[in-house]
């Protein structure tokens, strides 16, 4: 059973045992195979953990010195469709005794090894379980974001939202959301056509998106509007970048055996928040600022830049602010 480099690279390992001696024959397989592994020894620390780091394998021990391997895994589970996160492949290692349980558990595990393995065994398994988490990977990759456009889906901005605001809620940190619209770009299509107007609004999203932080996300929703979700940005830094996004779009020009260009402009309603609480209530809080998201998008957009400063909980208090005109 071959694994290819790339899908070695795009997984991480998070190995939970409380045994250092286990844990790093473990980690000795794990290594060999090149792929990228940490170890906790806590299940509860482990959890902790995966909250702010990402892992798509879980390796855990069947007993632990806190809670049980099995109440990690619920723990786990219970997070991921609180939040509508993609699973993680669970492997679960432990005595013979525990079989019972574990085949009886509601929860589900992807595999179980015997205390006592090989290291063949073990590679087999992770190998296995490279191969699986490709096929999620690329099924899940297909409902989150549009592989034409580069843009996420809905469901992909609101499953990346949601993840946010967990990360920054910790630190109680800013979180800017953005609804973005072109006015007047359907005059354009009595003079040009379908075609033409959606290479062309094509075109310009393609324009906003290389004006991005890496770590911004954009988003195309179903009503044409646009969403940009940007961490760990302020006020002062979201007006600058709408303000850019802005530049971008009025110099946006068609050339092609037409007018010799085509001005557009923006419109974008933003809101600028401070995540606080509870980081038990981030669901909730995730929702709170889904909510606003899709009642704004039920409003008019008319050109300008305009948005909302404030905090979040379980409640939005924000007021109302203008960015400056040049």
């Amino acid at each position: 059973m071959s694994t290819s480099p790339l899908e070695k690279d795009r997984f991480r390992f998070l190995v939970v045992e409380p045994d250092e001696d286990l844990a790093r024959e473990m980690m000795i397989v794990l290594e060999r195979l090149d792929v990228q592994v940490d170890h906790e020894r806590g299940h509860l620390k482990a959890l902790a953990v995966s909250e702010d780091t990402e892992y798509d394998c879980l390796l855990v021990a069947s007993r632990g010195i806190d809670i049980s391997g099995l109440e990690l895994c619920a723990l786990v589970r219970a997070r991921e469709t609180r939040r509508s996160l993609a699973p993680a492949y669970i492997i679960l290692v432990g005595p013979e005794e525990d079989l019972v349980t574990v085949f009886t558990s509601a929860d589900d595990i992807d595999d179980y090894m015997l205390g006592t393995w090989m290291d063949l065994e073990l590679e087999w398994k992770i190998k296995r379980g490279l191969r699986a988490m490709s096929v999620c990977r690329d099924f899940g990759a297909s409902r989150l974001l549009d592989t034409e456009t580069g843009l996420l889906t809905p469901e992909g901005l609101r499953t990346f939202l949601l993840e946010e605001v967990n990360r920054i809620g910790r630190r109680e940190g800013w979180l800017s959301m953005s609804i973005l619209a072109v006015p007047g770009l359907g005059g354009l299509r009595v003079s040009y056509g379908e075609a033409w107007l959606e290479w062309f609004r094509d075109g310009i999203w393609s324009s906003l998106r290389r004006q991005l932080r890496n770590y911004d996300r954009l988003a195309s929703m179903n009503n044409g509007f646009l969403c940009l979700i940007s961490p760990d940005l302020n006020e002062e830094g979201t007006r600058f970048l709408l303000a850019r996004l802005a530049s971008v779009i009025s110099e946006y020009q068609f050339q092609e055996n037409t007018e010799p260009s085509t001005h557009v402009s923006l419109a974008a309603r933003y809101l600028c928040v401070r995540v606080r609480g509870d980081y038990r209530q981030f669901g909730r809080t995730g929702d709170v600022l889904w909510g606003w998201l899709r009642e704004k998008m039920t409003e008019p957009m008319s050109e300008g830049i305009m948005g909302y400063t404030g905090t979040v909980d379980l409640n939005l208090q924000v007021a109302l602010t203008l960015a400056p005109k040049d």
